[in-house]
This record gives C-alpha cells, sequence and structure tokens, in this order.
C-alpha cells in the first residue's frame, strides 16, 4: 500500500539525520566549540554560533517536555485521531535538545510530562525513507 501521510524533504543540510534514521540510529548535531546539541539542523551552533559542528548518534531516550492529544484531523490522519504530538526532551545535555513527534503505544490519559519515552523507527519502503516516532520507554 503506498504511504498517504506527508512526507519530509531530506534537504543537504540535515542529511545525515535522514541517513541515521535509515540505519536506525538518532543523530543530531553537535558543536566542536562548545559541546550543546542543536536541533533542529541550522549551520551554526544556538548557543555559540560556531558552524563547527558534527552528527552523532544520540541515545534514543527522552521524556515528555509538552504534549498536545489532536482529536480531530483530516485526509490521511483522520484515521488515526486521537494522536499525539510531543516535545520530547533527549537525555544529551548541556544544552536542552527538544524532538517533536508522535508518540505511540499510550492511551493519551495516561500521558504525562516528565513520561519516559524512547525513539522508534518506521521503515517506508515503498517511499526509501525511514521515520521516527517515540513510544513509552518500557514499551
Amino acid at each position: 500500500m503506498p504511504y498517504l501521510k506527508a512526507l519530509p524533504l531530506p534537504t543537504q543540510l540535515n542529511a545525515p539525520f535522514w541517513a541515521g534514521l535509515r540505519q536506525h540510529e538518532f543523530r543530531v548535531p553537535r558543536c566542536l566549540n562548545c559541546g550543546d546539541f542543536n536541533w533542529i539542523p541550522y549551520p551554526a551552533c544556538r548557543t555559540c554560533l560556531s558552524e563547527n559542528q558534527e552528527w552523532v548518534t544520540a541515545s534514543g531516550t527522552a521524556e515528555v517536555f509538552s504534549y498536545s492529544v489532536v482529536r480531530q484531523s483530516f485526509g490521511a490522519f483522520s484515521g488515526d485521531v486521537p494522536y499525539v504530538v510531543v516535545l520530547a526532551k533527549l537525555t544529551e545535555e548541556p544544552r536542552p535538545c527538544i524532538v517533536t513527534a508522535n508518540l505511540i503505544g499510550i492511551d493519551p490519559e495516561a500521558i504525562k510530562v516528565g513520561l519516559p519515552i524512547q525513539v522508534v523507527y518506521e521503515d517506508l519502503p515503498e517511499e526509501d525513507l525511514t521515520v521516527f516516532r517515540f513510544s513509552p520507554a518500557d514499551a
């Protein structure tokens, strides 16, 4: 079956991220000058403005920083309601690395700020792409 939901558009700037997902690795840029992690990918560190960054594999563990339960949707997403969108704070520090994604595998009423979660991967062979979501860490 074709994948009918919106697909990301990988660019030269975020290509290492998408290549990592294909290998089931969650990669983020880290500044080689100050050591901070930077999300979303940007040409310069948001802390010290250095352009000296490298892509590193993050742990994929996080906690719910904030969330929203979507109860009405349209198109290809209408069959998924209710679904949860989280702001996930990765465990990598020193600078908080906040990532937005869907949270799956949990009743929306059971979600709370601080809930331990982890990255999960979904390969889309027909699209030659891998996407990520979060699920509860104990799942």
